[in-house]
């Protein structure tokens, strides 16, 4: 069976529950749900750290953040350790990066072939946390209360002229794999990876997604109030962290905050509607599998919280939906806990249909077929959700198995709530008697995983030598690691002729 082509799209900041393939009826994601409808969606995907960088450099390696060493937004991720990029282009794929991926450090590829946009965000090491410094004692680049307040639609900003140059991108970069082939004669598979800024705070989307939502219902915070500092320091830090502590926006704020970061979600939408159009235009869809996920979620007001970094389930978890023939996926809905680190063997699975030893993560599919069989449940796995980043003075590592989840840092109350009478994470019963037994066994099981001392101070020491680096490199002369796409070369040039045939893609229809 010849392997299929792969498109992985990934927005940044988009939570699994807002969009309509999770039950979220004020959604507007016809695409998204689309693709889910006749696809395979896990309703209990999470990420394995609510943070943009290592939250990506963990679902490329299918390792955890710490295993790579990759543990906030302004840690480098080595350029020695595989990618599902590498995998797949040793298997012969032709590999591609459009748009975000948030890598730190001077390797700006990680395997992919091709790099055809440059981050959106800086590749220095501009974001180090410091644990031995107030949050209060803001750093530059903290998250702010601001987006909150001044959310709503705008004519023109900084992320809708990156998301709409990556669409400009990935649509050509679909023409040229077909070009390419067509000129060999053969059909080299494709890893395509589109990633996306939005629905990322600010939440100031175009104007046309935020008037498609003038109408909709869009529900409030179900639970707005911040959880008791007793019972949840980490949520005061990153109130504090942010603003909030100082200002609290109201209902008008928050409800327009909502909707712009709901008119965000359209707008991805439309993109996913483009793609999945173009491959069908190319007769590419026929052997394609597309792909939907995010890197974490967004609290969007519950608790008094936003943004991610929080281990809370709208914080956590994200989609998956993986949509394309029959013959590699099959459709459904799964109720088995997956996570990113489960990307990369699915990726790998697909492209040779091999497993992938010693990754900490499990193909989709394999979750899938296991589920359907009757051999897997929800407790038989377990879950685990890494923080070392701001917001927190201390490891923070949270352990889900089935319905629990257990969250661990040195200092802090433990928490754990029972998602299935509790959905909404209110009653902490880390304390109640009846569940010391569940509590001794789940911590039992992260402390065998870690030792949180030591990696204290691996991360305070980790800390301390990149905020050394990061000064001296802005001493003299300052050489960034930003990418900087190659100049283009896909008009006429050469053989005259030849640019005309390579270039045109036939239409039957004519």
């Amino acid at each position: 069976m010849q392997p299929p082509n792969i498109v992985v799209i990934q927005a940044d900041q988009m939570a699994a529950q807002a969009l309509g393939a999770y039950g979220n009826e004020a959604a507007l994601t016809p695409n998204m749900d689309a693709l889910a409808q006749d696809g395979a969606v896990f309703d209990r995907a999470y990420c394995n750290t609510p943070l943009c960088a290592p939250s990506r450099a963990s679902m490329m390696t299918g390792r955890m953040p710490s295993d790579v060493d990759c543990l906030d937004n302004g840690d480098d991720f080595a350029a020695s350790v595989p990618t599902f990029a590498h995998r797949l282009r040793k298997l012969g794929y032709h590999t591609a990066l459009i748009g975000r991926m948030h890598f730190i450090g001077p390797d700006q590829h990680h395997g992919f072939e091709e790099r055809l946009t440059t981050d959106v965000y800086p590749a220095d090491l501009d974001m180090v946390p410091d644990w031995n410094r107030p949050l209060a004692d803001k750093l530059q680049w903290y998250h702010e209360a601001d987006p909150v307040f001044s959310a709503g639609a705008t004519k023109a900003n900084v992320q809708q002229d990156f998301d709409d140059e990556v669409i400009f991108r990935t649509l050509r970069h679909l023409n040229d794999r077909k070009r390419a082939n067509q000129a060999a004669g053969e059909s080299r598979p494709f890893l395509m990876v589109t990633s996306f800024i939005h629905p990322h705070d600010p939440y100031e989307p175009p104007r046309e997604n935020w008037d498609r939502l003038a109408e909709v219902a869009i529900p409030d915070p179900a639970h707005p109030e911040v959880p008791d500092e007793a019972v949840d320091p980490h949520s005061h830090r990153l109130r504090t962290m942010s603003g909030f502590d100082k200002r609290n926006p109201g209902i008008d704020d928050v409800r327009r905050a909502r909707r712009a970061y709901y008119a965000a979600v359209s707008y991805i939408d439309d993109h996913v509607g483009r793609i999945r159009q173009r491959l069908e235009e190319l007769d590419l869809a026929e052997n394609t599998v597309i792909i939907v996920t995010s890197d974490h979620g967004d609290m969007l007001g519950e608790k008094g919280l936003w943004y991610k970094m929080s281990p809370y389930e709208q914080s956590s978890r994200v989609p998956i939906i993986i949509n394309g023939p029959t013959e590699f996926v099959t459709p459904g809905r799964y109720a088995s806990p997956v996570c990113l680190v489960d990307l990369m063997p699915t990726l790998v699975e697909l492209a040779d249909g091999a497993g992938v030893a010693g990754a900490a993560g499990v193909s989709l599919f394999e979750t899938a077929r296991r589920e359907a069989a009757g051999e897997l449940e929800p407790e038989d796995r377990d879950i685990v959700i890494e923080y070392f980043a701001e917001g927190t003075y201390r490891p923070q590592v949270t352990l889900i198995r089935g319905q629990y989840k257990l969250t661990i840092c040195p200092g802090d109350p433990k928490l754990l709530f029972d998602l299935e009478t509790d959905p909404d994470e209110l009653v902490n019963r880390a304390g109640d008697a009846e569940y010391a037994e569940l509590v001794a066994t789940m911590r039992a099981e992260i402390d065998a995983r870690y030792d949180l001392e030591h990696f204290e101070r691996h991360v305070l020491g980790s800390q301390k030598s990149r905020q050394l680096v990061a000064a001296a490199l802005k001493v003299g002369t300052v050489r960034h690691w930003d990418f900087n796409p190659d100049p283009e070369n896909g008009y006429v040039r050469g053989d005259f002729w030849a640019a005309f045939r390579y270039g045109k893609i036939p239409d039957s229809a004519r």
